[in-house]
């Protein structure tokens, strides 16, 4: 019995003997873990335990390592933008500008043309439609003064293309020289003329009526048609 406790006994033994050399070298070989494959003079060695598919995966991992680390002084990598799928991408409309207002066209205003003030003309030419009593009203002249340096009386006719010496004393017209009130608007009447229209306001010169209407000689116009009076 002694005998055969002690075989089984070194049986045991030698089993664990053996499991414990065989433990420590994986525990040897796993603390050592993957070493450099390269000597100092450059020649390849293979590493115990490393296989290709262990050396590959070591490699790619190194290799995504680097990648994520920052380079001091270096601008980071480019980042795209992140995407969230439940928020919609807001995007702007771009508005139609209006269009430039153009200014709106105004009509003109009236100006009107007041004869010119100043010391009358030497002489006349009466024009048809126009008198002595007419021209002394126009120029502001004494109407008696103008008679007297013509040789004219009250009763005197006097035709179109008779030219007037015009008194240059500075009396004026003895009464008012205005007979109807201006500026204004006036129709005119057949068998009117600017010159007897203009004697029929009395102190407004038949140019100034041309030229506030636009018109030329010889003033050609028309029944029904409308003058500003200046």
């Amino acid at each position: 019995m002694n005998i055969q406790r002690f075989l089984r006994y070194g049986t045991v033994i030698a089993l664990v003997m053996v499991l414990a050399v065989a433990l420590s070298g994986c525990l040897r070989a796993a603390s050592e873990g993957i070493t450099d494959t390269t000597d100092t003079t450059g020649s390849s060695y293979p590493v115990p335990g490393a296989t290709d598919q262990n050396m590959g995966e070591l490699g790619t991992l190194v290799a995504q390592t680097e990648a994520a680390q920052q380079t001091p002084g270096m601008p980071p990598a480019t980042q795209q933008p992140v995407v969230n799928p439940e928020v919609p991408a807001v995007t702007e409309t771009p508005q139609p500008v209006p269009p430039e207002q153009q200014p709106q066209p105004t009509a003109a205003p009236v100006v009107y043309i007041e004869a010119t003030a100043g010391a009358p003309p030497a002489t006349y030419t009466l024009q048809p439609g126009e008198f002595p009593f007419c021209i002394a009203r126009r120029f502001n002249v004494d109407q008696y003064e103008l008679l007297n340096i013509n040789g004219l009386g009250l009763s005197s006719n006097v035709y179109p293309g008779t030219t007037l010496k015009i008194p240059q004393t500075g009396n004026t017209f003895a009464g008012e020289n205005t007979l109807m009130n201006h500026p204004t608007t006036y129709k005119i009447k057949a068998g009117d003329t600017i010159y007897s229209i203009a004697c029929a306001f009395g102190d407004v010169s038949p140019d100034m009526i041309a030229l506030q209407n636009n018109l030329q000689a010889p003033y050609s116009l028309t029944a029904g048609d409308v003058l500003i009076i200046p």
